[in-house]
């Protein structure tokens, strides 16, 4: 056991303490990756590798020599994909997906290592590629990767130069049923339709130079290393007090041995050390890798949870001659604190977080979590404003699908407070042989990987069923790599039917999920939690508001298509039907109480699943659109998982004169009575809810002004109300920028997106307009365009429609900063110019340690 130093005290802990303070972001518990440094000084350096790599979308031979001449090759700075200009593009094919390019590509970067670091390890990290990837370091093959999932590394100590100009070379092969170079057997997970195939280095890459005797990394495969493993134990929520361990993985790659000490800051979101855990003296010989443990019971814990995920750093720090000697290495791990349970049966069981039930609710979404016109190279405070718009939508769970998810994807999970349920590989069945043996080393991976993520609750075994035996596997591999964690392995539409696993099975796991509440099975219902990983499926498109409004009345699709809601249908009658089947019947709660939580398909329209029968270019189910346009659906969930009194008018109040219509109201659980007025004349009065959240006004005439929906409450209180507005006729485009919040950055590959509205005269978007719009960028960057699901071909051009009067466009960075102006003209509209002012990003010699932003 440790001993905890509370407050911080001496010289090394007032720097600890200094340093950390970059740490904060306020009183939220959030913490800036692109400042997540170690706050001790150490040996450690990290480097960030994004910036500056050369790239040719075709297989080149001898592309790996240091003397290769790739100058006529195009700059790009990573993340990169180059299947944003495919993807989002067309109808669907046969073949089940939009075609996009599959195939080996070249990637290439140059760098200069300071001499001063001769003689120290070092080590390059890639948080994932699709679906391979051989590199090459100054012309000699350093791995191979081809799981296509996880992040990966490899030690590149024996082929760098020190002081002189090295190259990396990167084949990346996204090619499908690429099989392993080994065993000539495919990877089950290595499929378009639950994989997007977005080729390239679409993830950050990283090198560490690191001192001879060092914290390892969390990456398993090539390097065989597991990193430090941060958790809590002996939880007291009301008395604010853990146990906080900490299991670090020090390597001595010196020639002789050395007696080093292990501790511990663990830093508050504010900069503040909250403690710090001292270890005793250990002897690691020349060579010998150990685990070190420490642990201390610490006080005045905030402990993360859905609403307030509070975040620690836990910086680990090794040093050789005692806590005060001279520090080796440090190591800063982004974790939060929780206790978790998980309960069968239907009183008192269920998730508990922190000594409360929680019902987790929210969205199964695919892994890529893309966007249209950027692909799965999304800069990482694009995927944080996922992460607004789903806790602003009081969603409290994610379902990540068939694949494991991005680092960067955990992350915002991590700090928006969304409990996720993260999987290895799969391809909805199970598997045998070496295929088999390929999920449990992924599952292991991942394991090692993710396993300091709060947010993270159930590890996910597969996306349909498998045998006891192989749940039993994944349960054991959950226990050795993950014994502590507070999270619990399952599967997806086991039960006790013997055609999906049988009782043993169930017994195997330590949660169950279902699809659509298939072989759902009270057998597991009275063990374990369960959690419905799919629901509603169906689609609609967000310019589509309903069968009165211009242009797509009665909107049509092609033929044999099922899935052809319009975006009233879609938010209204269909959400509220699918969500109360699970809602209903809720672990403590009416009905026969089953379901611990229930995540819908899904979250952002996306490409994969997309629609044949020239209908739409993507797959329409989201609560959002593909560049992240809200739906009237992403209101009526926000409203139907609102923890307070919530309402909301689902669509428009801008029709054609002599319209008639039922207007959709969707209320929170807090109301018991809805009345609709039309400027301030009552039309309607509802007090029998549809699945306890819709309220339904049939054959209300539209007039000019303004509708308004009052909720009240059983005792007949008012406690909300929400209004729409007739808006006039479009008379100008309005432009409105977005960039992260510290600027974008010329680093190469940082989005901004501008939105296009089609407003009135008095700056009111008009909702019903749907029209061309051009645009003409001046400035050191590259216009990417936006996206119409319903036209071909849209992605990348210089025009786009307006969708119920919005839109958006993407824009990426140069290398060179200044001033980028955008315009936009429409026929009849007054035209709007906005701009944005990229901010330099210095890189020296192909290096620099200004690490990646998030937010």
């Amino acid at each position: 056991m440790g001993q905890a130093i509370e407050p911080a005290s001496g010289v090394r802990r007032r720097t600890v303490l200094a340093a950390a303070g970059a740490l904060a972001l306020g009183a939220a518990g959030l913490t800036r990756a692109d400042e997540a440094t170690a706050a001790t000084a150490s040996g450690r350096v990290v480097y960030n590798l994004n910036p500056d790599w050369r790239f040719v979308k075709q297989d080149v031979a001898n592309a790996q020599a240091p003397s290769f001449d790739d100058s006529a090759w195009a700059a790009v700075s990573v993340p990169h994909t180059f299947n944003d200009v495919d993807s989002f593009d067309d109808y669907i094919t046969s073949s089940g997906e939009s075609a996009v390019a599959m195939q080996p590509v070249w990637y290439r970067k140059r760098f200069t290592l300071p001499a001063a670091h001769a003689g120290q390890k070092v080590l390059l990290e890639f948080e994932g590629v699709r679906q391979a990837a051989t590199v090459y370091v100054n012309g000699t093959q350093v791995g191979l990767y081809e799981y296509g999932v996880t992040p990966f590394g490899f030690d590149i100590t024996g082929q760098v130069l020190f002081g002189a100009e090295n190259v990396i070379a990167v084949k990346a092969d996204n090619t499908k049923w690429r099989p392993e170079q080994s065993t000539g057997t495919a990877f089950q997970w290595d499929t378009r339709d639950f994989n997007p195939t977005y080729g390239g280095l679409t993830r950050n890459v990283r090198m560490y130079v690191l001192p001879r005797t060092y914290f390892t990394l969390p990456l398993y495969t090539n390097l065989r290393t597991v990193g430090t493993y941060v958790y809590p134990s002996v939880v007291n929520v009301s008395g604010a007090t853990a146990t906080v361990n900490v299991e670090a993985q020090v390597r001595n790659e010196q020639t002789s041995a050395r007696t080093v000490t292990v501790s511990a800051n663990v830093v508050q979101a504010d900069g503040q050390v909250r403690a710090t855990i001292t270890g005793s003296p250990v002897t690691l010989a020349a060579g010998q890798t150990q685990i070190v443990k420490l642990s201390q019971r610490i006080s005045q814990l905030r402990f993360w949870e859905p609403g307030r995920p509070y975040l620690y750093t836990v910086e680990v720090v090794l040093s050789e001659g005692g806590p005060d000697g001279t520090v080796l290495d440090a190591y800063p791990i982004v974790t939060g604190f929780r206790k978790a349970e998980f309960k069968g049966g239907t009183s008192g069981g269920g998730v508990h977080i922190n000594d409360k039930h929680v019902f987790l609710t929210g969205y199964a979404v695919r892994a890529t979590n893309e966007w249209a016109a950027i692909g799965a190279a999304v800069p990482e405070w694009m995927t944080h404003l996922d992460g607004e718009m789903i806790r602003d939508s009081n969603a409290n769970l994610i379902r990540w699908m068939h694949v494991a998810t991005t680092p960067a994807n955990i992350r915002m999970t991590d700090r928006y407070g969304i409990v996720s349920v993260q999987p290895a590989g799969d391809k909805e069945s199970d598997a045998t042989g070496r295929q088999w043996e390929q999920r449990v080393e992924l599952m292991r991976d991942v394991l090692i990987y993710f396993r300091n993520s709060p947010s993270i609750l159930f590890w996910e075994a597969g996306n349909n069923w498998i045998t006891a035996e192989h749940m039993r596997q994944m349960t054991d591999l959950r226990k050795t790599w993950d014994p502590n964690g507070g999270r619990a392995m399952g599967c997806r539409a086991i039960s006790d039917d013997s055609a999906y696993g049988g009782t043993a099975a169930v017994d195997a796991a330590e949660y169950v999920g279902t699809m659509l509440n298939r072989h759902y099975s009270a057998y597991a219902r009275d063990r374990k939690p369960i959690i419905e990983c799919e629901y509603t499926r169906d689609e609609a498109p967000r310019r589509v508001w309903d069968d009165y409004s211009p242009p797509d009345f009665g909107y049509v699709t092609g033929p044999d298509v099922t899935y052809h809601l319009t975006s009233e249908d879609f938010a209204g009658p269909h959400a509220a039907a699918t969500r109360y089947e699970f809602w209903g019947q809720r672990i403590q709660g009416p009905g026969d109480r089953r379901y611990s939580g229930a995540a819908a398909l899904v979250w952002a329209d996306s490409n994969q699943h997309g629609r044949q029968y020239n209908w739409e270019c993507a797959r329409l189910s989201g609560r959002v659109d593909a560049v992240r346009i809200p739906k009237e659906s992403l209101h009526t969930f926000r409203v139907m998982q609102s923890p307070t009194p919530d309402i909301h008018i689902i669509g428009h109040w801008t029709y054609p004169a002599g319209t008639a219509k039922t207007v959709y109201v969707m209320a929170s659980s807090h109301v018991r009575r809805v009345r609709l007025l039309v400027n301030g004349a009552q039309v309607g009065d509802d007090t029998s809810a549809t699945q306890d959240f819709l309220y339904s006004f049939a054959g209300v005439g539209w007039q000019s002004g303004t509708i308004t929906a009052v909720g009240y409450d059983a005792a007949g209180q008012e406690i909300v109300r929400a209004s729409k507005t007739t808006t006039g006729a479009a008379t100008a485009l309005r432009l409105t920028p977005r960039t992260a919040p510290g600027g974008l950055r010329a680093d190469g590959s940082d989005i901004a997106f501008f939105d296009v509205e089609a407003v009135d005269a008095q700056g009111r978007r008009m909702p019903t307009h749907q029209a061309r719009v051009d645009f003409t960028l001046t400035g050191p960057a590259a216009f990417l365009g936006g996206f119409n699901p319903g036209k071909p071909g849209s992605v990348h051009k210089p025009y786009l429609d307006t969708e119920a009067g919005v839109n958006r466009v993407f824009i990426r960075a140069s290398r060179t900063p200044g001033t980028i102006a955008l315009r936009a003209t429409a026929t009849g509209l007054t035209a709007a110019t906005a701009s944005v002012t990229s901010v330099s990003f210095a890189v020296t010699a192909g290096l620099t340690t200004r690490l990646p932003a998030t937010y």
